[in-house]
């Protein structure tokens, strides 16, 4: 008798109930599809995950204070080198700016005062010797008494009407060019530049009165004149390159700029001689400006 063949196991029969179900048309037993899955985000997109996973890297680093230790700088070496003096021109400038004052402003009775009185004891004498000549019936004498004393009259008169404009000084500049214009005359007009220095400027090294002030400009135009200019030549000086603090709402100001000497009349030659100078200027009661320098530098004491 033939041998059976032997049951299937109950792997097999799980195995045969499932390739049935192939040939099943039953909708309860169809696989339904997966939905759509989000397309996979493209690398670089993930901004808010790599923040944040920065963020907390940083916390913990700053926890656990991982960042290397700073390394201590040295100071800087000190210097034993003594800083330089100013300058004692500097220094003097200093110390005058805060002690020039204005104690004479300028005003045609100071600056006329004396040139007045003068011309009036002229033709005072002039008329007396007229008269008396008349009176007498010395006609020549009258007649050469009148040209003398009008001859002198007119010499004498010069200084007024070479400052028949008024010396209006509001800026330090219009103080400055003034002061150096009064130079720029056959007979300078040394007592206007006197009467444009303040306290200080009328006291230096040079002069410290109105006569050794007028003799220091007589000998500094006659080195200027020196192999350049005739005695009787007049020289022109004029101010360029000026520079100086804001005088608006200000009492005192620095002030430097660039003097150029010249031959009257003789332009296309240049200058015969620049300075540069450097000084203060003050404001008067006034409020007009003052020079606290009346020299020009290059000459010693």
């Amino acid at each position: 008798m033939a041998d059976k063949p032997p049951a299937p196991s109950g792997d097999q029969d799980r195995r045969i109930a499932d390739a049935e179900l192939l040939f099943k048309d039953d909708s309860s037993n169809r696989v339904q599809p997966e939905a759509p899955r989000s397309p996979k985000a493209a690398p670089g997109d993930n901004y808010d995950l790599e923040e944040e996973v920065s963020f907390v890297e940083r916390k913990v680093d700053t926890f656990f204070d991982v960042s290397p230790a700073p390394q201590p700088v040295a100071p800087p070496p000190i210097s034993t080198t003594p800083r330089p003096e100013p300058e004692p021109e500097r220094r003097a400038r200093t110390q005058l700016d805060e002690s020039a004052t204005v104690d004479q402003v300028w005003s045609r009775g100071a600056e006329w005062g004396r040139d007045l009185a003068t011309l009036a004891a002229v033709a005072v004498a002039t008329g007396s010797i007229v008269v008396w000549s008349i009176s007498v019936e010395w006609y020549l004498i009258g007649l050469l008494g009148l040209l003398t004393g009008g001859a002198a009259f007119i010499v004498l008169s010069y200084p007024i009407l070479i400052t028949l404009e008024r010396p209006v000084r509001i800026t330090p500049e219009q103080a400055v060019k003034d002061f150096y214009a009064a130079l720029s005359h056959h007979r300078p007009h040394f007592r206007r530049m006197w009467l444009l220095l303040s306290s200080a400027g009328r006291t230096s090294g040079f002069y410290s009165s109105f006569p050794e002030f007028r003799n220091y400009w007589a000998s500094r135009l006659t080195k200027l004149r020196a192999g350049r200019a005739g005695r009787l030549v007049p020289l022109k000086f004029e101010v360029v390159d000026f520079k100086s603090d804001k005088s608006v709402g200000k009492t005192a100001v620095d002030a430097k700029y660039t003097v150029k000497v010249f031959v009257r009349g003789h332009p296309e030659e240049g200058p015969i001689d620049s300075f540069r100078v450097e000084t203060s200027l003050v404001k008067g009661p006034d409020r007009m400006w003052y020079l606290n320098k009346g020299i020009l530098p290059g000459e010693r004491l």
